[in-house]
Formats: structure tokens, sequence, C-alpha cells
């Protein structure tokens, strides 16, 4: 049987996979250390909420005025400088609660706008009950999250008891955090199931990395030892119909990993599928 996990527990494993693939990734160290720091403030934000239990139709009113200032003020401290530049120029433009309101009702937003929202909503969101989520805007299908219809941020397949075998696949809500299960081999961007439309890239190394080298600097060698390769357990999940992608994390194949963690930290993945013309299903809150 599973373990079941505390919200300590979650955020813990969440800090120390950022900690750990920092050490080993240092092509996406600036980044990890961005993340790392905003995940103190979104952990806080989640305790809080859970304590307050904020009402649904009071959420983006709640996040603007108790999450927004601390999301805000690690952002401008540790968030990159393109980051910095285009959120104090939209602070000045826009109020943080109409950013809020339009990522809950699921409207079309700037990158900026929707980091903002992304992360002063989702730690509150991650601490409330479903009637809550419900509160969200978006469709309710096989595609969507069926709790608050955000959209899918990445694909999983769990853990199994069988050492040797992959577990269900399941998709990640960008918005909520939660988590449904999905057929395999169909597309999450557009329901695509014709495996010939459907191209899964992975690194060389690894057992399915016939498709090339997806990260720079390895050798293009599809014998590679797999001690080499960096993401053995992350593949691109492409669709040739809607020219849409998830990146894929098998938590059989990398029992530590968490897949909120390693997506964000799988930026060769999310450049190798972009210069193939895929575009991602929605960018994480990292902007990749």
């Amino acid at each position: 049987m599973a373990a079941i996990l505390t919200t300590q527990d979650v955020w813990a494993d969440r800090r120390h996979r950022v900690k750990e693939l920092r050490a080993r990734q240092g092509f996406a160290r600036q980044l990890l250390d961005f993340y790392g720091a905003l995940l103190a403030v979104q952990e806080k934000a989640y305790v809080e909420a859970a304590s307050v239990r904020p009402a649904g139709r009071n959420l983006a009113s709640y996040c603007a005025d108790v999450v927004v200032p601390g999301i805000v003020d690690v952002s401008l401290f540790a968030g990159p400088d393109q980051l910095r530049s285009q959120l104090l120029h939209r602070l000045e433009t826009e109020q943080p609660l109409r950013m809020i309101e339009q990522w809950i009702a699921g409207d079309s937003q700037a990158m900026v706008d929707r980091y903002l929202a992304r992360a002063s909503l989702g730690p509150v969101l991650e601490a409330l009950d479903a009637e809550a989520r419900a509160t969200c805007g978006g469709p309710r299908d096989a595609r969507h999250c069926p709790e608050c219809g955000g959209p899918p941020q990445l694909s999983y397949f769990e853990r199994s008891a069988d050492d040797l075998a992959t577990g269900p696949r399941r998709l990640l809500c960008a918005r909520c955090g939660a988590s449904w299960g999905y057929p395999r081999m169909t597309c999450p961007g557009c329901s695509e199931d014709e495996s010939t439309k459907l191209p899964v890239f992975s690194e060389y190394g690894t057992a399915s990395g016939e498709r090339g080298s997806v990260v720079r600097g390895l050798p293009a060698d599809p014998a590679a030892d797999p001690v080499h390769a960096v993401f053995p357990h992350v593949r691109i999940e492409a669709c040739e119909s809607c020219r849409q992608y998830v990146l894929s994390i098998d938590l059989a194949t990398d029992r530590a990993a968490v897949p909120v963690v390693d997506e964000v930290a799988a930026i060769p993945l999310d450049l190798y599928a972009r210069e193939r013309g895929f575009t991602k299903v929605i960018p994480n809150l990292m902007g990749f």
C-alpha cells in the first residue's frame, strides 16, 4: 500500500527535490533557485489558506490581499531580470485582483499576468476543497481538470507496486494541482489517439531515446550508457495533429521524482520540442 503524504511532506518533497536537481543540473540552477524561493512563499500561503478557508466567491480578493504581496516581493528579489521588469510594468498598469480573476475565469492572459495569478492562486486552491475549486471557469472534460477546469501542466506515470511495471497515466492540473487519469497514447491537447501522429521524444541513453539526443552537449549515440542520461525519466509527448506537447515524468524510472519540480528543471526538453514547431499545452509557472 502506498504511503499517504501529509501536507508537510508534499512541500518538503518539493524543496528537497529542488536542492537535489540544483546540485546536478547546473543549466537549471538559476531557475531552480528562484523556484525554491517561491516555494517558501507558496507554502506559507497554503498553510494560511488551509486555516482561514476563504470561500470560493472570495478567492480572487483573498489572494490579491494576502498572497500577492509575498509573491511580488520574492519575484522582484529572486526572479530573472525580464520577469522583474515586466512585473513592475504590469503592476503600474493593471491590478493583481484583475489578473487573478482572469486566471480563475480561464481567460487568455499575457505571460506575466498569468505568472502572478498562478503563483498566488495555486497554493490557495491546493489548500481548499473541490467546492472552492468548482468556482473556477473552464470545461469539465477528459482533457481538463475535473475539479477546477484547468488545463494539464504535465503528464506522469504513477509508481507501481511492481518495480518493473509502469503505473497508470495521469495529468496534473496547472491551476489547482489536482490530478486525474488519462489514457496512454492520447494527446492531452486535442484527444488525438492515432499512434502514428503522436511522436515521443526522449534523450539518448534512455530506453525510448531512438529519436535523437534532446540534451545539448551529450553524445548523439543511441547506445550511450543510461548512466549519462540527464533525463532518464522524462520525455516529450507531442501531437502532429494539434502541434502541442506535454512533458511526461515516469515515477517508476525515478522514484524520487516530484513531477511539478522535475518538469520545471527539464528546460532542454522544452527547447527541443519548440525547435521542432510544437507548443506546450500551457507553459509552466517559470514560463517554459
